[in-house]
């Protein structure tokens, strides 16, 4: 079948929704009920609801159409980026849920629903029938069911054992299962708090048994992320296994994108402000040194007027990356502070140990020979003011900048292309 018609009215609901800003796309992502993800799931029955089960079970053509959909757009930004990914994840799951339902339609005894623990002297095997069983057909994930007072785990769908690697016939009880899923006792304990005070909510509640993540070691010694909430039924419990690993990566990714500047490439000043929190309660509580310098480019102001804001924009990534890559510690810390200016977070360093690495970043801009008529030297410069803590000093954050500041503005004052200790 030829999608061309859907991908041009897909790809046109994506380019509608990333003109937003990137928290916004995130808010409505991660919302299952935002108007995007009902758009997105009827644009996927319009393509979808007239399928025959015979052409479901061929090929997932998801995997084209979002690939056509990729094609025809510049996939430059990475919120749009992130949005494809998350959305064709949706479409997915909504076709392995559309093919096991008709299964589920057709007269077929032997369809392999899920699988019975040999345990047959179970209690609650009057459930085996409920019709909580329909879940581990349809849902396309890890499922398990679980008798609370024996222990046994009555039940798995196919997707369990795919996951996990465990067969019908060593399908371990619950107490073998902490054993095996956790094997650092100390996490272990840590995670049967959790799923017991999960559970207990769920029976204050009489809600479903709240998500929280664990990293599951699998038969093979692998461990996985999975998010693990589920359905309370009194004397049993279903488990819903739902892989973490993509969310987490995504909200690694996301979290780096809100920290990073856009321009430069490392950390803007909301990631600055985070980090020197940390970094000055951990040297004030260890009494460790903790160094700061401010640096400002001289008459930038003069180069944009002079050059353009596009030669501007290039230049203040370069002189980002000289930064960084001078300072090369991996506890050290680079950060535009603002529009020309930047800043270095040095842990354990004193102020003579600032002032070597600011004759570094000197010497590292200085080797970019940056043209700037507007400068003495002909050449793009920076100043810089350093100050450092110690365990003998009393000071808080703010005093702690202010000092640096004063240091940045006195090197001005000298000329510019100066370095200036508090």
């Amino acid at each position: 079948m030829n999608y061309a018609f859907q991908v041009k009215k897909l790809t046109t609901l994506i380019s509608f929704y990333t003109t937003n800003s990137r928290a916004y796309v995130m808010e409505f992502l991660e919302d299952p009920t935002s108007e995007y993800k009902q758009s997105a799931y009827k644009l996927f029955h319009e393509i979808f609801k007239h399928k025959q089960p015979a052409e479901l079970h061929q090929n997932n053509p998801v995997d084209d159409i979002f690939k056509s959909v990729s094609d025809s757009l510049d996939l430059n930004d990475q919120t749009e980026m992130h949005l494809i990914d998350v959305t064709k994840q949706w479409w997915n799951e909504w076709y392995f849920v559309l093919t096991m339902e008709y299964s589920l339609s057709c007269d077929k005894v032997d369809a392999p629903y899920s699988f019975l623990s040999k345990k047959m002297h179970h209690p609650m095997k009057r459930h085996e029938m409920s019709h909580y069983a329909h879940l581990f057909t349809i849902l396309p994930m890890p499922i398990s069911n679980v008798c609370a007072k024996t222990g046994d785990i009555i039940r798995v769908n196919q997707r369990f054992i795919d996951v996990f690697g465990y067969t019908v016939d060593d399908l371990p009880n619950l107490e073998h299962w902490w054993i095996n899923a956790y094997p650092d006792p100390h996490y272990r304990e840590s995670v049967k708090k959790t799923w017991q005070s999960a559970l207990e909510v769920g029976n204050d509640t009489g809600q479903d048994i709240p998500a929280h993540d664990y990293h599951v070691t699998c038969k093979d010694g692998n461990t996985i992320t999975m998010e693990v909430s589920g359905i309370n039924l009194g004397d049993e419990y279903i488990a819903v296994f739902n892989d973490a690993t993509k969310r987490l990566e995504d909200q690694n990714i996301l979290r780096d994108m809100a920290f990073l500047d856009s321009l430069t490439q490392i950390a803007n000043r909301r990631r600055f402000d985070e980090k020197l929190n940390k970094e000055f309660e951990k040297a004030v509580e260890c009494g460790d040194d903790l160094a700061i310098i401010l640096i400002d480019i001289d008459h930038f102001k003069q180069f944009n007027d002079r050059y353009g804001h596009v030669e501007g924009d290039a230049c203040l990534y370069n002189v980002a990356q000289a930064i960084a890559c001078t300072v090369s510690r991996t506890e050290d810390f680079v950060a535009r502070y603002g529009g020309e200016e930047f800043v270095v977070l040095l842990p354990q360093t004193d102020k003579q140990g600032a002032l070597f690495i600011a004759e570094h970043i000197q010497k590292a801009i200085e080797e970019l020979r940056i043209p700037h008529e507007d400068s003495f030297t002909g050449y793009l410069t920076l100043s810089m003011g350093i100050n450092a803590v110690g365990k003998e000093d009393n000071c808080d954050q703010k005093e702690f900048i202010k000092a640096a500041d004063s240091a940045l503005y006195y090197s001005k004052r000298q000329g510019r292309n100066c370095l200036a200790l508090s």
